[in-house]
């Protein structure tokens, strides 16, 4: 029969009378840990207790497991602070003692404190019982020589009764030798030892009625077991580090005021689809019930006595894995166990490191308490200081390493401040990039204003306040990282989350020089107050001090960038100051950084550029992306906010394909072309960080030339198209202004298109402008349609007279046809458009403000866009199946006019005629419409359009 089906009124009796003693105990004043002296004689009594607690008691906070008052001697099974918290299994041993044998008494236990004692000797003998001091090897050894009548170690007795604790901590070992002698043995808490080598106390004294501790075993667990609840235990603590002494442990906790019974019988773990399952006899009656609030401590540490389990069920502790107890899940995410010269436990439910209740011995900085509530503390005097808020530490400086350069590898840090009162920083935690760190493993007092850092690794020889933590940051950094300050027990949480749109350069060339100072904003760190033992050697930062600054602001002058390849910017200064300064994009991000003295000039750019030297600030990516079409800075002359802004029609004319960087101008100029080949890559116009030398630029106004370098010295005018040209004088408003004199020009027709030619030896590409239009204006083109032979012109009269087009002639690059009305070829037809709509096709004519369609004569139902009406006109070639040759893709047209046996150009499509001649390339079913208020000299003055089939 198991013993949980033991039935019958002897057992119900017994436990009745042990638990009237058990209250009794507790009824009379300061039990259970005093008694009255004629209770007790000189032979210590064992007194066992299962299922009590007490529940309103002042508790005795040593860590103690002995008491003496009253000439009274007590041990106890576990230290006093929890002793009265216990609700499981617990005992204590009492008896009447002198003072001075228990000074004696008190120094033996001492031993047990202590992590490594030199050569112990104690021995201490009364009436029936002796206490002496032995290894816990040689007490095994004297233990295998035995076979024991009973004994209860790891909460299980010998003949199989299971007991539970709310504690998972060691109970000593209870040996019942004989039917008359009994022994406990007391070990040492210290971790830093071997069990082999673990300081013990074995007690030998009389033996109690062990029958009776059967007895009340059996019936308080079925009590138990009959109101338990079905429920799986919640993950509470874990650690693992093989340096720490604490070595590996996972931690479950029973977070319910109930008896809870789990249904799960086995552990599991996953990760990367992998999963491992533990499973143990001990582990199965051990965790059959867990008492409210109990404990279940797992560990491959023999010293921890908690449940055994194997080292590798533990080795992907701290990692992105999963653990389950049941049905729950818990994602167990990253978590670094060493931090610096400290070791931390990962805790779901953590408290302040300094007040956490930990009863282990350890020189170790550790924070962690297993085997125990995590909320569970150890009380301070009223005078301690009080734990830090995070609303009181505040960010002053950040750094982000030069690790990695052999030189100078000067590590990352995070420099804060307490702007309150003095607190003790062991309360809060720093959770950055998904990973937590708790500030300090032990108390650790912060004054008012002090200093202390977060660093990547040891700053070695520095007299300031620090702690290693095992962050990341990557060796590029623009803003400061964004993290959260948040106190452990409340969990109150304060964010610092940088502002999206302020970034800071801090690396140039090789390294990041600056550090961040936090002010008003985040700056790169003047060389005020900037350490002076860094400052020689380039770098500029103030680790463990922060003053508040007058920040030295300073204006620049945009000189030259290239968006593409390789893309920089740079900047021009007066050389004799130095400041921070800074630059606003587009979308209003704002960039801040250091400008040294005895400089002129800086190249910003991304890492590594190859057509830059070295020495450059490093940007974020995409910074020149395709929105990248303005920049404003604050002017170097007076500091107000000035800018560039661009197209990017004004970028691709002025860049000539990403070949050339581009300079800022005045208007009306805007952007001059860099005439500059580059140093290091071949084919590329632009001077990085070298003195600046552009290209001329004219922009028409009116009648009115304006340019950004003087003209009159190498430059050439004339004025014309390709039948005739004329050199021309010009007329100088400034050396920048002017006006060409085209009095002596003789033009044999009013009517006729006209150009300006510019040739100078700083334009990259002689330049020409529009001067006068004919009266008719080619405004649209569709040269590949989707049915062959319905190719297209559109013309229009925009002067203030009517035209003949019997008169005019279509040019492509091979051929000249005459234009008729559609009907003087075609009189039998009536043609119509695709949509419908009609035409005026009988009619040379075409008014002032009327349109007309050049057609192919073998086309028929074309495709005419919205902008045709019925009172356009129709033509067609007088005599050939074709527009010319048959008008293609790309191919350039000429609108002329035969006046007294000469042909003059009236207008033109891909401008022959002009340096600004063009091809426009296009798919099928696309054809190219006029913008409105443009000349049509250039691609871009035409709109692309798609005809819908």
């Amino acid at each position: 029969m198991s013993p949980l089906q033991t039935e019958g009124d002897t057992v119900n009796r017994i436990y009745l009378i042990l638990l009237s003693f058990f209250l009794s105990c507790f009824a009379k004043e300061n039990a259970p840990f005093y008694f009255l002296s004629n209770e007790l004689g000189d032979t210590p009594t064992f007194f066992f207790e299962y299922g009590l607690k007490e529940q309103n008691t002042t508790l005795n906070l040593s860590d103690d497991v002995f008491h003496y008052e009253n000439g009274v001697f007590c041990v106890y099974s576990i230290p006093l602070s929890l002793y009265n918290q216990e609700l499981g299994g617990k005992f204590r041993i009492c008896w009447k003692m002198n003072e001075e044998g228990f000074l004696r008494l008190k120094n033996g236990f001492s031993i047990l404190d202590s992590e490594n004692p030199e050569y112990p000797h104690f021995t201490e003998i009364g009436k029936n019982w002796v206490i002496k001091y032995v290894t816990f090897e040689k007490w095994k050894e004297k233990r295998e020589e035995i076979s024991p009548v009973s004994e209860w170690k790891k909460q299980i007795w010998s003949n199989g009764f299971v007991t539970y604790q709310s504690y998972a901590i060691p109970h000593p070992i209870f040996l019942q030798k004989t039917n008359t002698e009994c022994e406990v043995v007391f070990r040492s808490l210290s971790l830093k030892v071997s069990e082999n080598k673990t300081p013990t106390l074995v007690f030998e004294f009389p033996c109690p009625e062990v029958d009776l501790i059967y007895d009340q075993i059996l019936s308080q667990n079925q009590t138990w077991f009959s109101e338990c609840q079905p429920n799986n235990p919640t993950i509470s603590e874990i650690f693992r580090h093989s340096e720490s002494d604490y070595k590996r442990y996972m931690e479950w906790e029973n977070q319910t005021d109930r008896v809870i019974c789990p249904v799960a019988e086995n552990l599991e773990v996953e990760k990367n689809g992998e999963i491992i399952s533990f499973q143990s006899d001990e582990f199965l009656k051990r965790s059959r019930l867990i008492l409210p609030h109990a404990i279940l401590l797992f560990s491959d540490e023999p010293k921890f006595q908690g449940i055994p389990i194997p080292k590798e069920f533990l080795s992907e502790l701290g990692t992105n894995e999963v653990i389950r107890f049941g049905d729950t899940p818990i994602a167990d995410s990253p978590f670094s166990f060493k931090q610096g010269r400290e070791f931390f436990s990962k805790q779901w439910n953590s408290n302040v490191c300094r007040d956490q209740k930990n009863i282990w011995i350890s020189k170790e900085s550790f924070c962690g308490n297993p085997g125990l509530p995590n909320g569970l503390e150890s009380k301070h005097s009223e005078d301690t200081i009080p734990s830090c808020s995070p609303d009181q530490i505040k960010l002053t400086e950040f750094y982000p390493g030069n690790q990695n350069e052999k030189n100078f590898p000067l590590p990352a840090f995070f420099e804060f401040q307490n702007l309150g009162n003095d607190c003790d920083l062991s309360s809060l935690n720093w959770n950055f990039d998904e990973s937590v760190y708790p500030f300090s493993a032990k108390e650790e007092i912060l004054k008012q204003n002090s200093i202390f850092l977060f660093t990547r690794e040891e700053w070695v020889g520095w007299d300031f306040i620090q702690r290693e933590k095992p962050f990341y940051i990557p060796k590029q950094v623009f803003q400061i990282p964004p993290f959260s300050l948040e106190h452990r027990k409340s969990k109150e949480l304060i964010h610092f989350l940088p502002n999206p749109n302020q970034f800071q350069l801090v690396r140039r060339g090789n390294r990041n020089q600056f550090s961040i100072y936090v002010d008003s904003i985040p700056i790169p760190h003047p060389r005020t107050n900037a350490l002076d033992s860094l400052k020689s050697f380039g770098f500029q930062m103030s680790p463990g001090k922060h003053e508040r600054l007058s920040i030295p602001w300073i204006g620049s002058k945009l000189l030259e960038f290239a968006k593409s390849p390789h893309p920089f910017i740079d900047f021009g200064f007066f050389e004799w100051e130095e400041g921070v300064s800074y630059f606003i994009t587009t979308n209003g991000q704002e960039y801040y950084y250091w400008k040294p003295k005895q400089e002129n000039q800086i190249s910003f750019a991304y890492e590594p550029n190859l057509c830059i030297r070295e020495d450059v600030y490093h940007l974020p990516s995409g910074f020149f992306s395709n929105q990248f079409s303005s920049l404003f800075y604050s002017d170097k002359d007076n500091l107000h906010l000035v800018g560039s802004v661009w197209s990017d029609l004004l970028y691709r004319e002025k860049s000539y394909g990403d070949t050339h960087s581009l300079h800022p101008e005045p208007a009306p100029i805007l952007f001059s072309s860099s005439l500059v080949a580059s140093q290091f890559c071949s084919g590329l116009w632009r001077s990085p960080g070298y003195e600046k030398e552009r290209s001329l630029e004219i922009v028409k106004q009116g009648p009115e030339y304006n340019t950004n370098l003087p003209f009159e010295i190498l430059g050439h005018v004339q004025y014309g198209n390709l039948r005739q040209k004329s050199s021309v004088p010009l007329i100088f408003s400034n050396n920048l202004q002017f006006k060409i004199n085209i009095t002596g020009v003789i033009i044999n027709s009013n009517e006729e298109q006209m150009y300006s030619y510019f040739t100078h030896p700083k334009l990259i590409k002689p330049i020409g402008f529009l001067e006068k239009k004919g009266p008719i204006q080619i405004e649209a083109v569709y040269p590949n349609p989707f049915l062959s032979q319905n190719e297209w012109i559109y013309i229009c009269n925009r002067s203030n007279e009517t035209e003949d087009l019997s008169l005019y002639q279509i040019e492509d690059e091979t051929s000249v046809d005459d234009l008729v009305p559609y009907q003087t070829r075609f009189p039998e037809l009536l043609p119509k458009g695709k949509n419908g709509r009609g035409f005026v096709s009988n009619d040379s004519l075409l008014p002032k403000n009327t349109c007309a369609w050049i057609v192919d004569p073998d086309g028929k139902e074309w495709y005419l866009p919205m902008f045709h009406t019925e009172s356009d006109r129709l033509f067609t070639v007088s005599s050939t199946q074709t527009i010319g040759n048959g008008i293609s893709s790309g191919e350039s047209l000429q609108l002329r006019k035969k006046i007294s046996n000469q042909s003059i150009l009236i207008s033109s499509f891909g401008h022959k005629e002009s340096t600004f001649s063009f091809s426009k390339t296009l798919n099928t079913g696309e054809f190219l419409w006029l913008k409105k208020d443009t000349d049509g000299v250039k691609a871009d003055d035409f709109e692309v359009y798609r005809e819908d089939n």
